[in-house]
């Protein structure tokens, strides 16, 4: 019985998050921005099921953002994003970000920053369906995979945001 009881929690702790397939209304290539921001904060969640493992709509919140790509995004914006729960600490991310007029933002890929190459790699299925391949310094192409530097060499990136 006690084995039984194990395999249950166990089986309950590693369900993964269901993402409900065509939750999210097609994308507007010209609308999408790649952006680089740290994390703030997670909230107002908006389940995108019924199911207990469901994803939600988060409202994001993001500082210290840089665009290297589309539109220019503020420095500090919030933006809805798919996620299973928030993250417990702040990450600085690399995020293709649309902007959906009389809506808020939301994030249509996201990923992270590897500490050794100092890169954040979109692996070619998260970006599948967006139509959208963006161009631009600091951006690279990488055995598939579109892939932005942390910290772009200087004068090549639109850093401040000032729409250069």
């Amino acid at each position: 019985m006690k084995g039984f009881l194990a395999f249950l929690v166990l089986q309950t702790i590693s369900v993964p998050a269901y993402s409900p397939p065509a939750a999210l209304p097609e994308p507007a290539p010209d609308q999408l921005s790649l952006v680089v921001a740290t994390t703030v904060s997670e909230t107002d969640p908006q389940p995108l099921c019924d199911r207990p493992n469901c994803t939600s709509l988060f409202l994001g919140r993001y500082r210290e953002a840089v665009t290297l790509a589309g539109p220019i995004t503020p420095m500090d914006f919030v933006a809805r994003v798919e996620m299973g729960s928030p993250w417990i600490r702040p990450y600085r991310l690399a995020l293709i970000v649309e902007q959906r007029p009389g809506k808020e933002p939301l994030v249509r890929a996201m990923t992270g920053f590897s500490q050794r190459s100092g890169k954040a790699c979109f692996q070619a299925g998260q970006l599948s369906g967006l139509r959208w391949s963006p161009e631009g310094p600091g951006i690279s192409r990488e055995a598939g995979a579109l892939c932005v530097s942390e910290t772009p060499q200087a004068g090549d990136a639109q850093g401040s945001n000032s729409g250069r």
